[in-house]
């Protein structure tokens, strides 16, 4: 029982979630306070039922505070029934780097064995690049990455162990 329980705490699910669609409809709006696109809401519920149907269950959901990834972020802790209150909204996700995405994962407590992080383009992709053999060009609105660490805590490093379980997109589920 013991083995078992030190190789389970040795894999780290991390699923990457770039925010669904946003509306550009009134050009006025500052950035940060974008909602998503009413006729691209849809991605987000498919999104997350398929999340779902792999048996995802967070740990943990950090997310960036503009308003379109609030918004996604809704859509997915209600279908896989994580409290929506319990999301952490880290200021780094927005405007943020591959760094900024690194930095706050290696602050991640390591009781938590499954993280979702909520976020924005270009630093997803940029992110999972750097662990990923066959690049991707570039994460799609709500795509989603999930990658498995082979790691005893958060503390990961473009070498940590790797692989890439999904990638997914609205066109492919």
């Amino acid at each position: 029982m013991l083995i078992r329980s030190y190789i389970h705490s040795m894999k780290r699910e991390l699923i990457l979630i770039r925010h669904t669609k946003s509306s550009w409809a009134d050009l006025n709006m500052h950035d940060f306070d974008r909602p998503l696109k009413k006729d691209r809401t849809n991605d987000a519920r498919n999104m997350a039922a398929k999340l779902k149907d792999l048996k995802l269950q967070p740990d943990l959901v950090i997310c960036s505070p503009a308003l379109r990834t609030k918004q996604t972020a809704e859509y997915f802790t209600t279908k896989l029934e994580y409290d929506y209150d319990k999301i952490l909204f880290e200021e780094r996700f927005y405007e943020s780097s591959a760094d900024d995405y690194m930095q706050v994962i290696r602050e991640t407590d390591k009781q938590v064995e499954t993280l979702v992080l909520v976020g924005h383009n270009p630093s997803i992709t940029n992110f999972v690049n750097q662990f990923l053999e066959d690049k991707i060009f570039e994460l799609p609105t709500t795509g989603v990455v999930w990658l498995t660490f082979e790691s005893e805590d958060w503390e990961i490093y473009k070498t940590t162990p790797c692989k890439l379980r999904y990638f997914l997109t609205p066109k492919t589920i």
